[in-house]
């Protein structure tokens, strides 16, 4: 087990400009950052300062054109089949804007059940993940509006 739950280093990652000849625009020019078990991590940027294909390239939907990412001591490029699957059950993105990316007609506990949901080896039965989407909502002054 890796002391850094997420390790980046010197990722770099360029996009071709329509009807540019070679010319490509670069998104991500070396960056690196650790990121310790128990830490958050937020991009703030302004528009078009590489937060977003940075994020494409830690959740693997965009390869780096160098640098490494290790996720967990694992870099994820290398994953394949049941392997991957288990590292995609693992991360996630959330999204700025919630109304493109949050469904208005489910709850909040809803919402957070549906992860769990989607992989059903995480949690075994209804009530463990009725009791921890709970306890998330708990955790967050909710807990008394989780049905709402």
């Amino acid at each position: 087990m890796s002391e850094n739950l997420l390790e980046v280093r010197d990722v770099r990652k360029s996009f071709r400009v329509p009807h540019a000849g070679k010319n490509k625009l670069c998104a991500l020019d070396g960056i690196s950052l650790d990121l310790a078990r128990g830490e958050t991590l937020g991009l703030v940027g302004e528009s078009g300062c590489g937060k977003s294909t940075l994020a494409r390239t830690l959740m693997m939907l965009e390869r780096p054109d160098a640098g490494t990412v290790r996720f967990d001591g694992v870099d994820p490029f290398t994953l394949a089949g049941a392997e991957l699957l288990k590292f995609r059950s693992r991360v996630q993105m959330v999204f700025q804007d919630p109304y493109a990316s949050l469904n208005s007609q489910m709850s909040a506990a809803e919402i957070i059940a549906e992860p769990w949901r989607s992989h059903k080896g995480l949690i075994k039965n209804r009530q463990d993940r009725d009791m921890r989407v709970r306890g998330l909502l708990d955790l967050v002054g909710l807990g008394a509006k989780a049905a709402d």
